[in-house]
């Protein structure tokens, strides 16, 4: 920083020394625009660098992390928009703005060490302290002498909503809906630090929650209903309105007016992603630039009248006639011809009526929507165009979109971190760009929309498989059809709802409701259209692209679109290199080197094993709702990621969910068509022996003939070369291991008495060690690292040099358990935490192996710190294991 800082003076200090000594020359020097460069570069950099400096300060302080708290905030988005529920288990989440926590101001979390008081103060009233609540509906007796409170989430009644307040004495039955946005209330919650997942592949909520400014996470348990201060803003009274119309597909309406999107179900989401229309249906810059242009076009006819109206009075003589006093006037030897009035000229404003109507009406329409950030962006943009021409000053394209880009770093400057920021602005820049070389506003605007459109599908599909790791292939012909639908009916309906909302008069009523049904009719249909083509089995693209790939690809693009020069086809040619380094399958793989990836799956299990282009699955993580997120999201995309081509063996230790919840989803993949499935009752047996790719697979656990999938008989692996070896013994606990290790020395030696299993000393470190089957280099901890496993003698058995637990962030049950932690720490063995380190890799080649993680060299950003679980730390246990080889 301080190396910016100098570069950063000594830049400015040029470019001031230029501006005084005023150079006779009228072209700049490439000096000072190389300084000017460099000094904006950095003054970034420094910016951001700040925020996040600062971000990272103001944290929630140990003490209140996991724990009941009560606090007192304000609802700054994520509000119902709705008066009533939706179904009945909807989930609501808010970003709130928490002022206190138990009775203390949320200032006091910032680090005194970091800034004096005075910014302290200044810092801390300009940015709200965040945090992501969720709740969902419930019942509870409501009185105006008895305090409501709800168990497990939540807030506000139709009483309320109704305006009408409960009697005094009286106790009633309210039913919960939500917060809505505005909505100061006080609530009893549990918070925990804005922290995710780390895994190579998949959407990463952590670095959503930063680029939101968001410092915490939790959910409310119950609130005081009778300090809750309702804000019902014109944007509940729409949705209201508009729920009262009964239309029939009204989310749709919803998401599409008022930027709503709660009561999309998951299939609507999986429509959206197949067709590639999710953009059409979420509030944003298109959306906003559509009104721009309905306002520009309609004040067409104001602006036709206003000038002839103007033009009315320019053209008429006005004489203004002067008084003259009473008296005898001497009358002039010449005369003149008297000055009876002169002709005015009125000249009505229209450029800056229009513009600054213009800027109003988009400024209504971005709050009216619930202000989302690419909307910002893009009335910004809109702002800066309208200021532009009324000062009457013409900038070029590139320094419009540098001075948006920075006016809204400026204002969001973690914002860089979420995909809105790039595909949004890649887009007007991609837009920009077409017109400038293909001329398009030459064209009928036909075919520069078909063109733009195209274009933009194709440029975009990169940056989209970057962030989510998919691309819908009928996206061209989805967005052909839906962006002309849209752009028809979007205007109309806001209309319709506005006047509907104000306008009581019956015709009014009766016209805007009759439009709106009309319109509802059409969109029916285009949602019939698009769920035909969601069906075709092509109509989405799963592929992992690296960032680096992706903007190489979006380079030769528009390489490719630029007209035709020497070396052209050259230069797109190196562009699309990476890319086919990514997609390539038939070079030669290493074989002699194969991985171990265990997955960051929160307090789950998912594991891979990969050598070559074939791969060994064992676990598949939890799911909920349905929806295998570890398996879709993450498991599977590294596996392709990796060049996969077959799933040949999948282990699923046991049929809990956090072991097993994605056996469906592997199953169905198409990698795993030819898969082996192996569980504590089909297959899993202890003496089978798989000689895969030259690795030994060692079923070690459960005995043969067992009928019973639990913790107890899980699927113990182990899996060995001659680099190394791993063992993998799922959810048993400590009579399994007795029991597994009784078994072990049992075959090792000569018949002799059975120790009991309760029994941990009837072991010695003498028989452990020649226990060679169980025997591992890495050891994934059983159970998680509950404190009911992993005992001494197991441990001696087994003398890992690493262990892994897959454990999640702050899990209620505390897993590793501090004591289980300090027996290997007093083994000297290296700890890796899931939730601590992210996703871990041990890589066994030549003879040795080496680990690495996802949070300390693989991805290693500041905007990804680890956090060490709190029960280890007051231990005194170090899992601050380093990437090394061993």
């Amino acid at each position: 920083m301080a190396l910016m800082i100098a570069i950063l003076l000594k830049s400015l200090a040029i470019i001031l020394l230029f501006s005084i000594t005023k150079a006779k020359e009228n072209n700049v020097l490439p000096e000072v625009l190389l300084c000017w460069t460099v000094s904006g570069l950095l003054t970034g950099v420094l910016w951001v660098a700040s925020v996040g400096h600062f971000y990272y300060a103001w944290q929630l302080p140990q003490g209140k992390i996991q724990q009941d708290v009560t606090i007192s905030g304000r609802v700054l988005s994520g509000g119902c928009v709705s008066a009533k529920a939706n179904t009945s288990d909807t989930a609501y989440k808010y970003i709130v703005a928490i002022e206190s926590v138990n009775g203390t101001s949320t200032s006091t979390f910032l680090n005194n060490e970091i800034l004096p008081p005075f910014f302290k103060r200044v810092l801390t009233r300009t940015f709200n302290y965040k945090a992501r609540l969720t709740h969902q509906h419930y019942e509870f007796a409501n009185s105006r002498n008895t305090q409501g409170s709800v168990n497990n989430n939540t807030v506000d009644s139709e009483q309320e909503t109704e305006g009408v307040q409960p009697q005094s004495g009286s106790a009633s039955k309210v039913k919960l809906s939500c917060l809505h946005t505005g909505d100061t209330f006080t609530a009893l919650v549990k918070l925990k630090p804005a922290y995710g997942k780390a895994n190579p592949v998949g959407a990463n909520r952590q670095q959503q929650l930063v680029s939101q400014f968001i410092h915490a996470t939790g959910y409310i348990k119950s609130i005081e209903h009778n300090k809750t201060k309702h804000n019902h803003s014109v944007r509940y009274g729409l949705a209201t309105t508009l729920q009262q119309l009964d239309l029939i597909h009204e989310k749709w309406w919803r998401a599409l007016l008022l930027g709503d999107k709660t009561s999309f179900t998951l299939d609507d989401w999986t429509l959206l992603q197949r067709t590639g229309t999710g953009h059409i249906f979420s509030i944003s810059g298109m959306h906003l630039s559509l009104i721009a242009g309905v306002c520009l076009l309609m004040s067409n006819p104001i602006i036709f009248l206003s000038t002839h109206f103007t033009n009315l009075f320019s053209n008429a003589k006005l004489w203004i006639v002067g008084s003259r006093p009473i008296g005898y006037l001497k009358i002039p030897k010449k005369r003149r011809e008297p000055r009876v009035g002169k002709k005015v000229k009125f000249t009505a404003p229209i450029r800056a009526t229009v513009l600054c109507t213009l800027i109003l009406a988009c400024c209504c329409y971005a709050l009216l929507s619930g202000s989302a950030l690419p909307v910002v962006r893009a009335f910004i943009l809109v702002a800066m165009g309208c200021v532009l021409s009324l000062s009457r000053n013409a900038w070029r394209p590139v320094n419009i979109g540098l001075t948006m880009v920075s006016l809204s770093l400026i204002l969001f400057p973690l914002s860089m971190l979420s995909a809105s920021f790039y595909l949004s602005v890649g887009a007007v820049v991609c837009i920009w760009f077409l017109i400038g070389v293909w001329q398009l506003q030459r064209a009928p605007w036909y075919v520069s929309l078909f063109k733009l459109q195209i274009a933009l599908t194709l440029i975009m599909m990169p940056l989209t498989l970057v962030w989510f790791g998919s691309a819908s292939i009928t996206a061209i012909f989805a967005n052909l059809i839906a962006l002309p639908v849209i752009t028809l009916l979007l205007p109309v309906c806001l209309v319709s709802l506005l006047l509907t909302h104000f306008v009581k008069l019956a015709f009014v009523q009766q016209v805007s409701g009759m439009l709106l049904h009309f319109s509802d009719a059409c969109l029916g249909y285009l949602l019939s259209l698009l769920n035909v083509l969601s069906e075709f089995s092509i109509s989405t693209l799963n592929f992992y692209l690296s960032s680096s790939a992706a903007l190489c690809l979006v380079g030769a693009f528009l390489v490719f679109l630029l007209p035709i020069w020497r070396y052209k086809s050259v230069c797109t040619m190196l562009l699309l290199v990476p890319l086919l380094a990514t997609i390539q399958k038939w070079l030669p793989v290493n074989e002699s080197m194969w991985a171990l990836h265990v997955l960051d799956a929160g307090q789950a299990s998912a594991i891979a094993v990969t050598k070559g282009n074939r791969a060994i699955v064992i676990d598949s993580g939890a799911q909920f709702n349905g929806v295998a997120h570890t398996a879709t999201n993450h498991l599977l995309p590294l596996l392709e990621s990796q060049h996969i081509s077959n799933i040949d063996v999948v282990i699923h230790t046991h049929s809990d969910n956090d072991h097993a919840g994605g056996a469906a989803t592997i199953k169905q993949h198409p990698l795993a068509t030819q898969a082996t499935f192996y569980s504590p009752t089909a297959g899993c047996e202890r003496g089978k022996l798989l000689r895969w790719q030259n690795l030994t697979i060692h079923f070690l656990w459960p005995l043969k003939g067992n009928d019973q999938d639990n913790n107890a008989m899980s699927c113990v692996v182990k899996i060995a070369s001659d680099s190394g070896s791993v063992l993998i013994p799922g959810d048993i606990e400590k009579a399994s291991e007795y029991a597994l290790i009784t078994k072990e020395t049992s075959e090792s030696y000569a018949p002799q008495k059975v120790p009991t299993l309760n029994s941990s000393a009837a072991f010695s470190l003498e028989t452990s060690l020649n226990a060679s089957k169980l025997a591992a280099d890495i050891l994934i901890a059983p159970h998680h690292g509950s404190k009911t496993s992993s005992t001494n003698v197991f441990i001696e058995h087994v003398a890992p040099k690493a262990v892994i637990f897959t454990q999640g962030f702050e899990n209620r049950w505390q897993f590793p358990a501090p004591v289980v932690a300090q027996r290997y720490q007093r083994f000297q063995i290296t700890q890796y935490l899931t939730s601590y380190h992210g996703y871990i890799k041990a890589t066994f080649e030549k003879g040795s192996f080496y680990i690495e993680s996802q949070r300390k060299a693989l991805h290693k950003r500041w905007y990804l710190p680890s956090i060490a679980p709190r029960h280890l730390n007051d231990e005194g246990v170090k899992v601050h294991a380093a990437n090394k080889r061993l």
